[in-house]
């Protein structure tokens, strides 16, 4: 689920004294531990991949705090405006209701807008109560995931002359560029005719991809290029293996305008396919559904074999303006 923002993480004691311990920002520890409960607790939630690809690089949301218990952490949660006001963001250890209880308080404190509204993880009933209890109420708005088997052959899909392979450690800056170039907000293949700011550009660079593979759970032989006749690179990904669930998640995934509409997204995603397999991985994630601003993902990921999810419900809670 890509977010883009500036988080900072910060601990949030909660009501009850025993629902989190106060503190500071503590990076990348903050960051494992929020995949760790992720990893625990899928597929009820968040996949570990796309919470470290997000979190690593500060970009998940405007703010994330966390809840600890005694054997760990117990919860997270985030307020963030950038897909809309009054997004928020949590997970949740089922067994702790009074962490969800102060979480869904936290969310509700200085609220700035009138409208808050959280996608909650089909069977998660622990955080539904929590929000239930103070006003929220279920939308008609049924966020998707994308999922296909792991498994397949090398190579397969590649269209000729190009080959995907994993980053080498010489391509840092050819890494970076190529996610830059393939993220441009006015090269990508909007569908409704919005209008996108000419100049705006990914904030993705070296320090952030640094981070990324300092994150739990990135592996250098699942961060992937697709290279193009000439020797450029035309394509990115990431794909994030957990083998607790078995389930390895793509995030993110981009292809240079140029070299579009040459098969290079679903040769990624069949690459990754069978590298998971061979790791000892069952399945494929995308975190992702079909969008009609923005169909060209998820009709690549179709053609490489994925099929559309159900696996959340989202909660609204409106007080008026």
């Amino acid at each position: 689920m890509p977010r883009h923002g500036s988080n900072h993480v910060v601990g949030q004691a909660g009501a009850n004294e025993d629902a989190g311990v106060a503190r500071r920002e503590s990076g990348p520890e903050d960051v494992a531990a929020i995949q760790q409960l992720a990893s625990r607790l899928w597929p009820q939630g968040w996949h570990p991949g796309g919470l470290g690809w997000a979190l690593s690089r500060g970009r998940l949301a405007d703010e994330v705090v966390v809840f600890d218990g005694d054997d760990g952490l117990a919860g997270w949660g985030a307020r963030s405006g950038v897909h809309q006001p009054g997004e928020l963001l949590g997970q949740v250890e089922p067994s702790r209701p009074d962490v969800a209880q102060s979480m869904v308080a936290w969310f509700l404190e200085s609220a700035e807008s009138p409208r808050l509204e959280i996608e909650v993880a089909d069977g998660e009933a622990t955080l539904t109560d929590a929000l239930r209890a103070v006003g929220f109420v279920r939308s008609h708005q049924r966020p998707e995931g994308m999922v296909r088997p792991a498994g397949g052959h090398p190579g397969l899909g590649v269209e000729p002359g190009y080959q995907v392979r994993a980053t080498r450690v010489a391509e840092v800056a050819a890494r970076v560029d190529v996610h830059r170039r393939a993220w441009r907000p006015a090269s990508l293949p909007w569908s409704d005719g919005r209008d996108v700011d000419p100049d705006a550009e990914s904030p993705f660079n070296a320090e952030e991809y640094e981070a990324v593979r300092r994150t739990w759970l990135y592996d250098a032989d699942l961060d992937l290029v697709a290279v193009a006749p000439d020797s450029t690179l035309a394509g990115c990904c990431i794909a994030w293996f957990d083998p607790t669930s078995g389930v390895a998640e793509i995030e993110p995934l981009s292809v240079v305008p140029e070299h579009r509409r040459k098969g290079l997204a679903v040769a990624l995603c069949l690459e990754v396919a069978a590298r998971v397999h061979k790791a000892g991985g069952r399945e494929l994630f995308i975190n992702t559904g079909v969008r009609p601003e923005y169909p060209a993902p998820s009709g690549a990921y179709t053609k490489a074999g994925f099929a559309v999810v159900d696996r959340a419900t989202t909660y609204v809670r409106d007080t008026g303006s």
